[in-house]
C-alpha cells in the first residue's frame, strides 16, 4: 500500500487546508462528506486507489477535520468550491479530477456548475436540488425499516441544527448511520469500529440551520461541459437514484452508475465495484493507463 503524507496547506486568500495524499498518478481531489465530517469518511476504503493511477489527494474541507477552524458564518457551497481551485493552485496541479462525496458531491457539482476548471468530475452519492433532497430524507424516514429504530433517526435529523459539541456530533452520527446503510453488516461494523472523524459539529449546525446552502441548481446543469460520473447506491435514503437521475438527465454525455446492494455509503459496502467503476470511468477519459491494454508495438 502506498504510503499517506499529510500535511496543512496554506491558500492565497489565508485560508488552511489540511490534506493526504497518497500514489503519484493522476491528481484526484476527494471531498467529503458532511458538512461536519472529515477525509476519514474515505478511509482507508478508497486507499487502493493510490495503487491504480491516481495521486489521491484526500481534503479536510475549511473548517472541519485537522484543517484549523473558522467562523461557521463564513462558510458556503461557494466557499468550499473556490477552495478546489485554491488548492489546485497551492498544489501546482494543471490538470486533476474531483470526487465528491455526499454534501462532498455537493460542493462537486457546484464546483462544474459554477467554475468547471477540473477535468473530470465524480458525482457519488450527490445531489442538484436541496429541497428534493429534504423531501426525500422525509419520505425515506417514514418507511425506514427496522420500525423500532424511525425515532431514532428522525431525532437525529432533527437535532442537526442543536449539536454543539464533538461528543454530541459523534452521538448524532452513530444515531444516525444504519439510515445510510443498505444493511446493518459488516460493512457497517467495520465503519464504526474505525471512526477517526475529527468532528465539527459548528459547521454541521450551520449548514443543517440553512437547508445544507440552500442549492436549487437543476435548471443550470445544462451548462455542465465537463465529463462527469455519476455514483448512486441502489438504496440510497438521502441523495436518491431519483436525485442521480436527474443530474444524469441534464448534464449532457455523463456517465450514470449504479451500485447494487449498497445504500449512501457505497464506497464502504461495495467498495470494489465503486473503485473498479471510478477507474474504468478514467482509464476511458484517457487519464490513467489500462493496466489489461496491450502494449504498444
Amino acid at each position: 500500500m502506498a504510503d499517506a503524507h499529510q500535511r496543512l496547506v496554506e491558500l492565497s486568500d489565508g485560508g488552511v487546508l489540511n490534506i493526504v495524499e497518497m500514489g503519484s498518478g493522476h491528481p484526484l481531489i476527494l471531498l467529503h462528506g458532511g458538512p461536519g465530517l472529515d477525509h476519514h469518511e474515505f478511509r482507508p476504503w478508497l486507499d487502493p486507489m493510490a495503487e491504480q493511477g491516481f495521486r489521491l489527494i484526500y481534503v479536510d474541507q475549511r473548517g472541519q477535520g485537522e484543517s484549523p477552524r473558522v467562523d461557521p458564518a463564513t462558510l458556503s457551497i461557494q466557499v468550499f468550491a473556490q477552495d478546489i481551485d485554491r488548492l489546485a493552485e497551492a498544489l501546482g496541479l494543471d490538470e486533476y479530477g474531483v470526487l465528491g462525496h455526499s454534501f462532498g458531491g455537493i460542493v462537486a457539482l457546484g464546483h462544474a456548475l459554477e467554475r468547471g476548471t477540473a477535468g473530470q468530475y465524480v458525482i457519488s452519492a450527490g445531489a442538484a436540488s436541496s429541497e428534493a433532497l429534504l423531501a426525500d430524507v422525509e419520505r425515506e424516514i417514514d418507511r425506514f425499516e427496522p420500525a423500532s429504530m424511525r425515532d431514532q433517526v428522525k431525532r437525529s435529523w432533527d437535532d442537526e441544527p442543536k449539536v454543539r459539541t464533538v461528543e454530541q456530533a459523534r452521538e448524532l452520527m452513530a444515531a444516525q448511520l444504519p439510515f445510510h446503510f443498505w444493511e446493518m453488516g459488516d460493512a457497517y461494523s467495520r465503519y464504526v469500529q474505525t471512526d477517526d472523524t475529527v468532528y465539527a459539529p459548528e459547521v454541521l449546525a450551520h449548514f443543517a440551520s440553512d437547508g445544507y446552502g440552500g442549492f436549487e441548481w437543476v435548471e443550470h446543469l445544462r451548462w455542465i461541459r465537463r465529463p462527469m460520473l455519476i455514483l448512486a447506491g441502489r438504496y440510497d435514503r438521502t441523495c436518491t437514484v431519483g436525485q442521480a437521475e436527474v443530474i444524469h438527465r441534464e448534464v449532457e454525455g455523463s456517465q450514470l452508475v449504479v451500485i447494487e446492494k449498497a445504500a449512501h455509503m457505497m464506497h464502504v459496502e461495495q467498495p470494489k465495484p465503486y473503485m473498479d467503476t471510478v477507474r474504468r470511468w478514467f482509464i476511458d477519459q484517457g487519464v490513467i493507463p489500462d493496466p489489461n491494454a496491450p502494449p504498444a508495438e
